[in-house]
């Protein structure tokens, strides 16, 4: 069962390299440029017009407190805003961003690893970071649905994964650095090469 799951991540990591041109990444970017200028900040300003207060799921880590305080501090109207935004556009959002950096690493690392070289699997590290991100938002949903009622092992579980989802982004961004790098060293040795 090992072995098979192992042949299909590598598998799937195959097929993400595939998918990993300068045109799908562009349409990626764009999609997640738009989140991020347009969608989410329109959506974080219903949620909590006070700027003092910040959704839950952009802090890296909250304590059960810090969740029940901003719960109560948006009031009734921020919780339904909040539940909608985790339902709809934030189940679209990590998939977007998710097949962005999957892409990214995927197009820098065919460049810099060859096929044989197991460590290419790396493309698929943000994928980590889009399954904890979803853990995180169901862990919040259900701290929404129940409010008043206190789940504090739920906030908790919601909490690491939210953290578990930033330091998978951020190992992710070491991939595409590192990724980047061996690109232009790659590219840097060709141009000496041709000068010779």
């Amino acid at each position: 069962m090992q072995r098979g799951f192992v042949h299909f991540v590598f598998r799937l990591s195959d097929r993400a390299y595939k998918q990993a041109t300068l045109k799908n990444i562009f349409i990626f970017l764009m999609l997640f440029l738009l989140f991020n200028v347009v969608v989410i900040p329109y959506y974080i300003q219903q949620i909590t017009p006070d700027a003092d207060t910040s959704i839950l799921d952009v802090r890296f880590g909250f304590s059960s407190a810090d969740a029940y305080e901003t719960l109560e501090a948006i009031g009734q109207e921020g919780r339904n805003k909040y539940l909608f935004f985790l339902a709809i556009i934030d189940s679209i959002y990590p998939l977007v961003y998710g097949s962005l950096l999957i892409l990214t690493a995927g197009f820098l690392l065919r460049r810099t690893l060859n096929e044989s070289n197991d460590f290419r699997i790396l493309n698929l590290v943000a994928i980590d970071a889009v399954i904890f991100d979803y853990l995180e938002n169901l862990g919040i949903i259900y701290l929404i649905s129940r409010y008043p009622s206190r789940a504090d092992g739920v906030a908790t579980l919601a909490s690491v994964s939210g953290m578990i989802k930033w330091i998978m982004i951020a190992l992710t961004i070491c991939v595409i650095l590192f990724g980047l790098i061996g690109y232009i060293r790659s590219k840097f040795k060709k141009s000496q090469h041709h000068l010779l």
